[in-house]
């Protein structure tokens, strides 16, 4: 059981590394998301992908079929024995640990390139702009010529009320109006309030998420609708 005394220095990092709330729950704004994306990247069987911020798998759970390969990045060791559990029987499907100290650096891909990379609900845990931008360089690195990047699920306005408003309402639409309320006041009295309320999300507004990727070259625009079940939050298209 974790103490009050730990909670009281424990970061997003340290979160993650453990068994938390959000292990069973990431299913539902994943099949949300899986509804949508596909009017705005093509998944091929002649694709590679990379998924950063990979977690237990679920994208991996939905396209390791669909693709040639795919290619999992996560800090939590944890996630990481659970997806290759998973995906043990599937040789197209890889999960790589980053550090914790330096989970910015991507060599452990060595020099390979991906023709999709998705990033999905991860930005937000970042401490600034500047590991944002070390980000939007390390996709620039791995993406093959004619490559898609999709940066989800993004805190551009700092607005808690509308976010948990919107998750109640879709999840309402979709059947799942009472396991997302548990979730909800699971989280409440949980260490992820205690670590919310230390370390806060990192809120980036679009403007200057459109500035940093001008800063490197890319070319990037926000997707109109939502593909994630928080309404308010956006994702970010980068097409090379």
């Amino acid at each position: 059981m974790t103490t009050q005394k730990e909670h009281e220095s424990a970061t997003w990092l340290d979160f993650w590394q453990q068994e938390n709330e959000f292990d069973d729950s990431m299913s539902a704004n994943y099949a949300y998301f899986l509804a949508r994306v596909e009017k705005y990247v093509t998944v091929a069987k002649s694709q590679k992908v990379l998924d950063i911020g990979s977690g237990p798998g679920n994208l991996e759970d939905a396209w390791h079929d669909r693709v040639a390969e795919i290619h999992g990045l996560d800090v939590s060791k944890r996630y990481n024995e659970l997806a290759r559990s998973k995906h043990r029987h599937h040789p197209n499907v890889y999960f790589h640990d980053l550090s914790a100290d330096d989970y910015l650096n991507f060599t452990v891909l060595a020099d390979q390139r991906f023709d999709l990379i998705i990033v999905m609900s991860v930005v937000q845990y970042y401490r600034d702009a500047s590991e944002v931008k070390q980000l939007l360089a390390a996709i620039r690195n791995v993406a093959a010529p004619g490559a898609k990047a999709l940066i989800c699920d993004l805190i551009v306005e700092e607005n808690t009320m509308k976010d948990i408003w919107s998750i109640v309402t879709k999840s309402f639409r979709q059947g799942q109006l009472l396991s997302m309320l548990k979730l909800l006041v699971r989280l409440r009295f949980s260490a992820y309030y205690t670590i919310r309320q230390q370390n806060g999300f990192l809120v980036i507004p679009e403007s200057e998420w459109l500035a940093m990727c001008r800063q490197l070259g890319l070319n990037a625009t926000f997707i109109a609708e939502p593909i994630t079940m928080q309404q308010e939050r956006k994702s970010l298209l980068i097409q090379f």
